[in-house]
């Protein structure tokens, strides 16, 4: 230990690394602590280490002569000493940036109480249903719907374009509502890349050119109404919505945004949780069911696992129907690794013409998975593009 564990008290974010810095000024020594915990002591030493960590990027490591706490909401972006020639610090330098994390929930906050503010008396209660199955929930899984891209049937096989998109969305939530069962709660997921370029410039969040249909503006416009129109028909359908949208590879911004505009225009709708959206990982308990929900890019079933089993413990303890739902590749895989039963979701979008070129495409369906509180899926029902004559 470099830093006085009183210290470190103030850099803990959860009750376990208070337990453990508590434990370890009352004990002395990580062993004594380690000992009275009935821990391993290395993983009590991994602990410290990383609220040491996070307590240098507030500028607070007296071991090494830095110690100017920074002002809250801000980290030290880098620190510059001086020492004379006895090797005694004579001077230093602490210069402080805006945490990136802290100024973009104040941006999202503060995009949502204006929203809030500008459709007040604008939302229309949704009369809830009058009978429901209570011991059930219906997951709308979309895949990457990738709205706003554009694709020629002479070129890929398919057409596509902000319209078509539209449409074959509605056609697909429409028919899935009618035949799954009356049950009580009903989850919106939607798995990322729901719209396919991040920026005017017709790129994605990293900067890839994409093939667009039209004015950024025109499917950002689109992209909400439809949202909010599929969430609005599964409150008729449902006495409760949970909304999850998850950030994607092509819309990451605007995934943010997207679940803000939900939650503002939702607010006063007591029959609707809008999850936050600020992780990659967003879990979901319902019953004894816990289902992890990822995109895809960048990780695999071994990967979500690893994540499931170490980062969220109490759910997966808690829940004896595990699931691993991503998306991303555009084709529909299952597999079961150690008790968690992994799905990639299928899609509804056409293939652009560099994927068509390359070879790439899969069957085009949507799924709604209906889940038992008891006992985890009992059923499914399938949309196929075909249906919508696509």
């Amino acid at each position: 230990m470099h830093i006085n564990p009183e210290m470190l008290l103030s850099y803990c974010d959860t009750e376990k690394q208070t337990r453990n810095v508590k434990a370890l000024i009352e004990h002395g020594t990580i062993k004594g602590a380690a000992r009275a915990l009935n821990i391993d002591p290395s993983t009590l030493r991994e602990s410290f280490k990383k609220l040491e960590n996070k307590a240098s990027l507030n500028a607070v490591a007296p071991h090494r002569d830095v110690d100017h706490q920074t002002m809250e909401g801000f980290s030290a972006k880098f620190v510059t000493s001086r020492y004379d020639k006895d090797g005694n610090l004579a001077g230093q330098y602490v210069r402080q940036e805006r945490d990136k994390d802290s100024a973009l929930e104040e941006r999202l906050q503060d995009f949502t109480n204006g929203l809030i503010d500008s459709v007040k008396n604008v939302y229309q209660p949704v009369t809830a249903p009058i009978t429901s199955i209570q011991d059930r929930l219906n997951v709308y899984a979309i895949g990457d719907h990738h709205l706003g891209m554009y694709s020629y049937k002479t070129e890929t096989g398919h057409n596509y374009d902000v319209n078509i998109a539209e449409n074959l969305l509605e056609q697909s939530f429409e028919s899935l509502i009618k035949r799954s069962p009356n049950a009580e709660s009903g989850l919106f997921l939607n798995m990322g890349d729901f719209l396919h370029t991040d920026s005017v410039s017709g790129l994605t969040t990293a900067g890839t050119p994409q093939d667009t249909d039209g004015r950024y503006g025109r499917t950002i416009e689109h992209a909400a109404k439809l949202m909010h129109r599929m969430i609005t028909r599964l409150l008729e359908k449902h006495a409760h919505v949970y909304v999850i949208n998850v950030q994607g590879n092509h819309d990451k911004n605007a995934s943010l945004f997207m679940n803000q505009i939900m939650t503002a225009y939702f607010h006063n709708e007591p029959r609707i949780t809008v999850l936050c959206n600020q992780k990659k990982f967003i879990p979901f308990v319902w019953g004894k069911t816990f289902i992890l929900t990822h995109h895809g890019d960048g990780i695999n079933a071994q990967k979500m696992y690893e994540v499931a089993t170490r980062d969220y413990r109490k759910e997966w303890g808690e829940c004896p129907f595990v699931y691993g739902y991503t998306a991303h590749l555009h084709h529909k895989t299952v597999e079961e690794r150690g008790g968690m039963i992994m799905e990639q979701w299928g899609v509804l979008c056409a293939t652009d013409a560099y994927h068509a070129g390359k070879g790439y495409g899969a069957g085009r369906t949507m799924t709604c998975v209906t889940h038992h509180k008891e006992y985890g899926e009992l059923e499914r029902q399938t949309f196929k593009a075909e249906m919508a004559g696509y």
